[in-house]
């Protein structure tokens, strides 16, 4: 049986998802970020990490909550293009993240909850009778939802 370390994110509103164990980088308890006009509501802000400005989505809001501030940001890391330098962006957290360990056998369908998983996320597991969905970051930070 193979199994893999992720992290499960609480998004707020009730919206969870994981990440893998190696995509989220940082974890900022007091994050400071500033508001961009015209943009999104779900992506209304932009932190500056390392000499970066990262875009910050609200992925809860994304989903189809309402907006929320940010407890707690996650720096993750993805590539566009497999060998690529990676890319960063930051994710709304309601609280700290938790890291567990996954099967093959958790696989299962993703929540009902939100027709905007499909969107989002890779793939999705069981996790104590919750169905998290794996962010594919790509996705995530690079495709604009239909309006």
């Amino acid at each position: 049986m193979s199994r893999t370390n992720a992290w499960i994110l609480d998004l707020g509103m009730g919206y969870k998802a994981a990440l893998g164990w190696r995509e989220l980088l940082h974890f900022i308890d007091i994050p400071i970020t500033f508001a961009v006009p015209c943009t999104p509501l779900y992506c209304h802000n932009v932190l500056f990490w390392q000499g970066q400005l990262l875009p910050v989505m609200d992925v809860a809001s994304r989903l189809g909550g309402t907006v929320q501030k940010a407890q707690f940001i996650a720096v993750v890391g993805y590539q566009q293009k497999r060998g690529e330098y990676p890319q960063f962006g930051a994710l709304q957290l309601a609280s700290l993240p938790a890291q567990v360990a996954v099967s093959d056998e958790q696989a299962c369908k993703l929540p009902e909850k939100s027709q905007g998983w499909d969107e989002l996320a890779i793939s999705c597991f069981d996790y104590r009778g919750d169905a998290v969905p794996v962010l594919d970051l790509n996705r995530l930070f690079n495709v604009q939802p239909p309006l």
